[in-house]
């Protein structure tokens, strides 16, 4: 399972895939940290502007549920694809649609040998596209705090071997915009020959945040 990701570094690519500028940074981003992710514009904004199908948002990597009291650090950076719609994390955002993409350039995990780190990416160069949820959550003092969570799947025959769903360049509109019933449609493996899996040797903790 990825325990970091390198945002994506080009502005091009939200230029070329959703019409949005931005300065993305790249930098290697942490549950906890602030991320960028790319949703369908929320309803008041929609109503702002009836031509945008897509918007940009920061917020932290680790989805703040509604009930949350505090909005302190939970478990929840990532969410299972098969039972998000029941959890009690997750199965809001779920149930109202509010998917959204994340590109990262890269991908880190740990290695399978002590003090090694699976770096993994795209073979053509071009960022992956992560299927994540987003949530939108008011503070005591009344602050919008968004947040969002990768989403995973089980591989065929072993579903505790967990994989981050990585979307086809094709299923990035219909991901965003289909039906709730279409979710999990598109919570699949990723072609094997079109990713590039590099070990590295350092330990993934050790990963720099630049």
């Amino acid at each position: 399972m990825p325990t970091h990701y390198q945002a994506a570094s080009e502005p091009s690519h939200f230029a070329q895939r959703f019409g949005l500028a931005c300065e993305p940074g790249g930098s290697i981003v942490r549950p906890g940290q602030q991320g960028l992710f790319v949703r369908r514009p929320r309803a008041d904004d929609a109503a702002r502007d009836s031509l945008s199908r897509f918007q940009i948002a920061p917020g932290r990597w680790g989805l703040i549920p509604l009930f949350s009291k505090d909005g302190q650090d939970l478990d929840t950076h990532e969410a299972r694809g098969e039972t998000a719609f029941a959890e009690r994390n997750f199965y809001q955002p779920w149930k109202r649609g509010h998917r959204c993409v994340i590109l990262a350039d890269a991908l880190f995990q740990a290695g399978a040998g002590a003090g090694e780190t699976v770096r993994v990416s795209r073979s053509d160069g071009h960022p992956l596209a992560l299927a994540g949820l987003w949530n939108g959550w008011r503070s005591p003092a009344g602050e919008c705090v968004e947040s969002f969570a990768l989403l995973t799947f089980g591989m065929p025959g072993n579903p505790e071997q967990r994989r981050t769903a990585i979307l086809r360049d094709a299923w990035i509109d219909d991901w965003l915009h289909c039906p709730v019933e279409e979710t999990a449609a598109y919570l699949r493996p990723y072609a094997d020959d079109k990713l590039v899996r590099q070990v590295l040797p350092v330990d993934v903790a050790q990963l720099r945040a630049a």
